[in-house]
């Protein structure tokens, strides 16, 4: 059943939530009821902070409320920290009431059987009776980081960023959480879309479709009962902002695992594998590569093309890349003569190495006087993007600030730089960069899955006549 226009806009004030209730909020450390109540005080949030239980006449220095009846005005959202029954019995006072959304943690609904599915459809019922959004159940809640919303029962240490995680698991939402802010990468939003009874993932989708803080757009799905309206959602969303899936259940065997889990039916992958494709969203692996790649798609601009230049001072890192890279369908065109010589000035006559594209200027190359002005002589010539391998020594003094000028003077190029060097190590050149707009990483085959899904954009763009 589509949701109500009704529906649609409590959606998103709930998104927006100004005026938080935590129902089963708990002093007890380590109990799900202390989760979004730490999580939200300690974030910074820019709104009320209301605990609800009558056990309770303060938490944390805050007024514990006895019912959500007490709370006047009503608040925006009401996250309900209750077992499964407890919850559908609230979700129907908060219905009631008036309150535009809920979100549920508690499992025990369609995944556990017949029992949990009289629970779902109750709950369902109830959604729609009051016009009232429910987010989950089965779920680790939701996070809107921009404002402090951080909503969630688990930890998530995430800055405010252009990266929206709308996942079905949350332990793999959190994995890619925990991988983008190890990239340098913030969120603008964390949900865990749980057992989906009433939100699924294309209502997310619109929600968040036209909010400026959401610029990337990373799903993780396990299954889905219509996959048509997902493929709508996509098409609707990818011509403005990019989308990287991860799909798990790929084969028929994990399909009973995602149905205990979420309640879910992987379905046949080859049919989600060409909506992928067919809507434009680029699909990954690997939480890791989701990560990889959406940090690249949130930060740089598609190539104008497939031409590629890479450069490097150890040879390694760029065939390693090369085999993802010409696999998916990069070029390297061949340098002119006349910026061959031009290198071979800069580096010194007598290097005994041949350049070609890669380039690879061996022992000159680590030196920032050598390696940079044959980055700007390449960067001036008419290459799509380009592959900025560098190597980590602490002797050396790595270019940041010429890195940062050259990519600010060339913007409209595609440039992607990787730092060889422990995470420990490269952490304040990779801050740094990130702060500047420089998207960086430790590998040449992140740097690869980087670019080529900065190439898959442009060739959805193409294709749709938006580049």
């Amino acid at each position: 059943m589509p949701l109500s226009p009704r529906m649609r806009e409590n959606l998103k004030r709930a998104l927006n939530a100004r005026r938080v209730a935590i129902v089963g909020a708990s002093q007890e450390q380590l109990s799900v009821g202390m989760g979004p109540l730490h999580n939200l005080l300690t974030a910074g949030f820019q709104g009320e902070v209301l605990p609800v239980n009558p056990k309770y006449r303060e938490i944390l220095s805050h007024k514990c409320y006895p019912d959500l009846d007490s709370l006047d005005p009503l608040p925006d959202l009401a996250i309900l920290l209750l077992n499964q029954h407890l919850a559908v019995e609230m979700a129907e006072k908060a219905g009631r009431l008036g309150i535009p959304g809920i979100t549920i943690v508690a499992g025990g609904f369609r995944e556990v059987g017949h029992g949990g599915q009289a629970l779902n459809d109750r709950l369902r019922q109830i959604a729609f009776e009051h016009d009232m959004v429910v987010i989950g159940p089965n779920t680790l809640g939701f996070s809107t980081f921009a404002h402090g919303l951080h909503g969630i029962f688990w930890h998530l240490k995430a800055a405010p960023g252009p990266v929206a995680v709308i996942s079905q698991s949350g332990g793999v939402g959190l994995t890619m959480g925990y991988s983008l802010a190890g990239l340098q990468c913030g969120l603008s939003h964390f949900i865990g879309v749980g057992n989906r009874t009433v939100l699924d993932f294309p209502d997310y989708l619109d929600a968040l479709r036209d909010d400026d803080r959401a610029g990337v757009f990373l799903l993780f799905i396990e299954g889905i009962e219509n996959p048509r309206l997902l493929y709508e959602a996509l098409r609707n969303t990818i011509p403005t902002r990019p989308v990287v899936v991860y799909k798990a259940g790929k084969h028929e065997a994990v399909s009973k695992a995602t149905a205990t889990h979420t309640g879910s039916l992987t379905g046949e992958y080859e049919l989600y594998r060409a909506m992928f494709r067919q809507a434009g969203a680029f699909e990954v692996d690997s939480s890791w590569d989701a990560a990889v790649a959406a940090k690249a798609l949130s930060m740089v601009r598609p190539p104008a093309g497939n031409r590629l230049c890479a450069l490097t001072f150890t040879a390694g890192p760029c065939i390693v890349a090369m085999d993802k890279l010409v696999g998916s369908g990069w070029e390297l065109p061949d340098l002119r003569p006349e910026i061959k010589a031009r290198i071979s000035s800069i580096i010194g006559e007598k290097t005994p190495v041949e350049i070609q594209n890669p380039i690879d200027l061996t022992g000159p190359g680590f030196l920032p006087k050598n390696y940079v002005p044959v980055l700007e002589t390449v960067l001036d010539e008419d290459f799509d993007a380009y592959l900025v391998i560098w190597n980590y020594n602490p002797m050396i003094r790595v270019p940041v600030v010429e890195i940062e000028e050259l990519s600010r003077r060339h913007g409209n190029k595609c440039i992607v730089v990787v730092n060889l060097a422990t995470r420990s190590e490269a952490e304040p050149f990779s801050e740094t960069l990130a702060s500047r707009g420089i998207c960086s990483y430790l590998t040449p085959e992140d740097g690869a899955t980087a670019l080529n899904a900065l190439l898959f954009r442009h060739r959805y763009l193409k294709r749709e006549g938006l580049q």
